[in-house]
């Protein structure tokens, strides 16, 4: 195929990839929009662990194909085991929710889950940040950065008020539920700026960077809702959490979508070329 003419092919797989994510967002968030009120928080766990298992099994197989080798490698392996993680901790929930019957615990073991998965994508962002120095100007990172801080620091400071609360009630359970639940929006700025600044460098890309444009696309989306969750839920309105699962669920699409990108081109045309030169040159 013609350099040309493969430059055009991998155009319109984009295009019609995107088409399919945004179809498929509507599709999978519908089922909870239009679900039961009574129904709608388990409805919408079932959904955000259905694709977040698509997601997490798009990535084991783009592991097993490619490899940990390389930056491609390495960056999709951290990204895979902290989308394990994360799903890890949203099966715990679901299990929490609809096997056990309770509602959003203060602290529980899908915390820990949730924490650990940051650490591994902050590895996959970083990783990719490394290799993309030339690509990277410094205008564009002040601005992510000034940005991310102030939004950021807006929704820690809507949370501060509620500290003297959890240390007046005197309960070590509170106040560690409190210093993770701060925790969520200070890590999440560790995936907004790279990922803001993956976005903004790497957006005429068509091929080997568009899987990590989408994939820090997924992890913005991700900790932008994180704040609303956060706010929600430490002021009690666990009846609302519902809707921004609806953006995790978002997240996983465009996830998967960034896993079959890669899967479909980067190793695949590796491969081929592995098969090409192997057949040119085959062993004795």
């Amino acid at each position: 195929m013609k350099p040309q003419t493969n430059h055009k092919h991998h155009k319109l797989t984009l295009r019609i990839l995107i088409i399919t994510i945004i179809v498929l967002t509507i599709l999978a968030n519908s089922i909870t929009i239009f679900s039961d009120v009574e129904n709608r928080q388990s409805t919408s766990l079932w959904i955000l662990n259905i694709t977040a298992a698509a997601a997490v099994g798009l990535g084991i197989l783009a592991i097993y194909r490619h490899g940990p080798h390389g930056i491609h490698g390495r960056s999709y392996l951290f990204l895979t085991l902290g989308l394990v993680s994360w799903f890890a901790a949203d099966a715990t929930e679901l299990y929490y929710y609809v096997v056990e019957g309770e509602e959003q615990k203060l602290v529980s073991i899908s915390d820990f889950l949730w924490l650990a998965g940051y650490g591994f994508l902050s590895a996959h962002l970083f990783t990719v940040i490394g290799s993309l120095h030339s690509y990277i100007r410094r205008r564009a990172i002040l601005i992510v950065s000034g940005i991310s801080i102030l939004f950021v620091g807006y929704n820690i400071h809507l949370l501060l008020p509620l500290s003297e609360e959890y240390i007046s009630m005197g309960e070590d359970n509170d106040l560690v539920a409190f210093i993770i639940t701060v925790t969520y929006p200070i890590l999440d700025l560790i995936l907004i700026v790279p990922s803001g600044i993956i976005l903004i460098s790497l957006r005429k890309d068509f091929q080997h960077f568009i899987p990590w444009v989408l994939a820090s696309l997924s992890l913005l989306i991700n900790a932008i809702a994180d704040d609303g969750y956060v706010l929600d839920f430490v002021n009690g309105n666990t009846h609302s959490l519902w809707f921004w699962n609806l953006f995790y669920v978002t997240d996983f699409i465009i996830m998967a979508g960034a896993f079959f990108l890669y899967n479909r081109f980067h190793i695949s045309d590796e491969l081929r070329k592995k098969k090409k030169s192997f057949n040119i040159h085959p062993k004795q």
